[in-house]
């Protein structure tokens, strides 16, 4: 199989967070197609436990959905931010708290048969007092559910939020290590 090639791209939209853009590529069989992509900021998801072995999420509205979702705390990176710093301080916005330890547990394309959108994935525990400073278009309430009911609610469909389901599936090996502690 030859490869893939982007022949041009070309932005039609212009947004906050992300732009629209027509991709035109020569396919490896030597016809070309032109896609829509949507060029989108990386981003953070983390997954915040305490001692106690609660989960910290937020429920709010998401317009895609239309409807309020159950999801971790997550946002965009800031142009020039490092992953980590992002997740610091989405965790400090969204819930009020910082953790004294964030490990990254990976990462994955959100969309990528048309988007960019890379997410980071941290745990964060040893969760500390921080400050709380919502974005101005965020409207969000928190949620602390026992880490034990999690898995459940996914398998319900009460946790519906795609970022939300990968982070725990990213996370298993290291929960299963944090359940047996917290009994």
């Amino acid at each position: 199989m030859t490869e893939t090639t982007i022949l041009s791209r070309e932005q039609f939209l212009q947004g906050h967070a992300f732009n629209v853009e027509k991709v035109r590529l020569l396919m490896p069989d030597d016809r070309e197609r032109t896609y829509d992509l949507v060029d989108h900021v990386d981003a953070v998801t983390v997954l915040p436990i305490d001692d106690d072995g609660m989960v910290y999420f937020v429920r709010q509205y998401r317009v895609g959905a239309e409807k309020e979702l159950l999801e971790l705390p997550a946002g965009v990176m800031d142009e020039g931010e490092a992953p980590l710093t992002t997740a610091h301080r989405e965790l400090r916005e969204e819930i009020g708290k910082d953790a004294s330890r964030m490990e990254r547990i990976g990462g994955f394309f959100m969309a990528p048969g048309y988007s960019t959108e890379y997410m980071n994935v941290y745990l964060a525990t040893n969760l500390r007092e921080g400050m709380s400073d919502h974005d101005e278009d965020e409207f969000l309430s928190l949620v602390r559910i026992d880490l034990r009911e999690v898995f459940g609610l996914i398998q319900s469909g009460e946790i519906e939020d795609g970022k939300t389901i990968s982070a725990f599936m990213l996370a298993m090996p290291l929960l299963n290590e944090l359940l047996i502690a917290t009994n």
